[in-house]
């Protein structure tokens, strides 16, 4: 039997649309973003639990379409949200309204199983080419943001599991995002030698 993690879902109601959110502290779960220099989003994980976490949510949000938000805990870090946008077309100005409501709204538990190995057939028929721009990222010091296709959450669960079952210590992802992202950087902070 796998191990599940219970976590923090809300619903959130924006004029006619309503979403799902799964709010996280990233202190909480040991999971730091920053950007740095303008053109770099660094996503560190603690060590590989905390990676097999990251691939888990990833999971959940590709399955559900739930908005995953990493909310800060201080200015050293930002806050990162994660969503497909064709599912759920989010526009500037409903991000400044989910910081507001996951404030006022009570969230209700929901429990999600977690990965807890790498499923190493991927890469009999992986095809980098089918992941090409599959994600669009944007940051600035405050808030980043990862637009992520189906095939770009599979991108993000796989490589996520893979840094957390090997002695890869980091992973780039700026082949696999748009011409306009920043680059991304994945890091399992425990085997980034």
């Amino acid at each position: 039997m796998s191990q599940t993690m219970t976590i923090p879902r809300i619903q959130i109601k924006f004029q006619s649309a309503v979403w799902t959110a799964v709010v996280l502290r990233q202190k909480a779960i040991n999971i730091k973003v920053r950007e740095e220099l303008g053109h770099l989003l660094l996503v560190d994980a603690k060590d590989c639990p905390e990676m097999f976490l990251l691939a888990s949510l990833f999971q959940h949000a590709m399955y559900t379409h739930d908005i995953i938000y990493f909310a800060r805990e201080d200015d050293s870090s930002c806050d990162l949200l994660v969503f497909n946008g064709a599912i759920t077309p989010i526009h500037q100005k409903d991000l400044k309204n989910l910081k507001t409501a996951r404030k006022h709204t009570q969230p209700e538990t929901y429990t999600i199983p977690l990965l807890e190995s790498h499923d190493e057939s991927i890469w009999k028929t992986w095809q980098p080419w089918k992941y090409d721009e599959q994600l669009r990222v944007m940051a600035n010091k405050d808030l980043a943001i990862i637009n992520a296709s189906q095939l770009g959450y599979e991108l993000l669960i796989h490589q996520c599991a893979y840094l957390a079952s090997s002695y890869s210590g980091h992973s780039h992802f700026d082949h696999y995002s748009t011409k306009k992202s920043i680059e991304l950087i994945i890091r399992n902070m425990k085997r980034n030698y």
